[in-house]
């Protein structure tokens, strides 16, 4: 139950005034003394009691350079205290306006006028760090997904903004932000691990002489095709097959455009050269990563070794099957997909 700080103190004046008139005929000092106490029990009172009437959870930033006067104005403004003069009182008495830490604080409770000032005096921002593990082959949307649902604060939109021209260059890896973390922050972190975790593969590109932008794209669709044993060998099928200036045909272009698996397509889907992700009647390869690929995709899709094979489906078994001629493939779909 709360405590109605208001209430609380009407009773305390009320019993102050009686306790006044009853001790009126007696000496003075006395009743100087015991207004001087219940004086103090109501300030006791209110610098403890939390505030009952505040919205929470509320963050608040506190700007670096800001000084007492403004922090008690903003504070007094989102109605985490309710008075500025004795908050700021209360800080110069423990040492002054320069103990005022600059940062963001998180307030999941209504917290006392004490608990506020031990908090940006001492720099408890009430902050915890959280961790997200982004899986291998994750879109971005799917990053924006994950982080909105993990993080309270996260932008989902602002993040969108962001990240809506790096698809296949934000690194898929486990993350620790602060459960506060912005969505410039977040972008950042994830590209700048990716430009970490490209400078193993850039040797491979190098002696290979390959494209960054090429590698990437065929890391995404090996991330979304092979299955952790079979990296290298579909990396080396799709390089083949683009040097043969043979259609892709790749499904899980399907599904980042359109959002249809294998056991989806139709026909129409098949056949609709209106969408530039359709590697069944679009040559070459699909205009960007279709997702965000890890190292391990990267380094097979820069370091392929030439293959035999031409052809290669997953199976409903989750195998991956191969074959060198359009017949032998014909036979494995229809062994292993009808």
């Amino acid at each position: 139950m709360q405590i109605n700080q208001q209430e609380i103190k009407n009773k305390i004046l009320t019993a102050l005034e009686k306790t006044k008139a009853f001790f009126s005929h007696k000496n003075g000092k006395i009743i100087s003394i015991i207004f001087i106490i219940l004086t103090l029990s109501i300030y006791w009172i209110y610098l403890t009691t939390p505030i009952s009437n505040l919205e929470v959870p509320k963050l608040i930033e506190i700007k670096k350079g800001s000084t007492l006067k403004d922090v008690s104005q903003k504070l007094s403004d989102e109605g985490i205290i309710k008075s500025r003069t004795i908050l700021n009182t209360v800080i110069i008495l423990s040492g002054g306006d320069d103990k005022v830490v600059s940062g963001e604080y998180l307030f999941e409770k209504a917290p006392s006028l004490f608990e506020v000032a031990k908090r940006i005096t001492t720099g408890d921002f009430g902050i915890e760090v959280r961790e997200v593990r982004l899986p291998e082959g994750v879109t971005v949307a799917q990053i924006a997904d994950i982080m909105e649902e993990r993080f309270p604060y996260f932008e989902k939109d602002a993040f969108m903004q962001l990240a809506s021209e790096s698809e296949g260059m934000l690194f898929p890896d486990t993350y620790n932000f602060l459960e506060t973390v912005k969505a410039f922050e977040v972008y950042n972190t994830l590209k700048d691990n990716f430009e970490k975790k490209i400078e193993e593969v850039k040797p491979f590109i190098k002696e290979n002489n390959l494209s960054l932008r090429d590698v990437v794209i065929i890391a995404s669709m090996v991330e979304k095709e092979a299955t952790v044993d079979s990296r290298e060998e579909v990396a080396s099928i799709i390089w083949k097959r683009l040097e043969e200036d043979m259609l892709l045909q790749i499904d899980a272009t399907f599904v980042y455009s359109i959002g249809k698996g294998t056991f989806d397509l139709t026909m129409k889907d098949l056949t609709d050269e209106e969408n530039p992700y359709n590697t069944y009647v679009h040559k070459g390869l699909p205009p960007t990563p279709i997702s965000n690929p890890g190292l391990e995709s990267l380094k097979a899709a820069a370091a392929a070794k030439p293959t035999e094979y031409m052809y290669f489906l997953t199976g409903r078994d989750g195998e991956m099957y191969y074959a060198t001629n359009f017949e032998q493939h014909k036979k494995n779909r229809a062994r292993y997909l009808d």
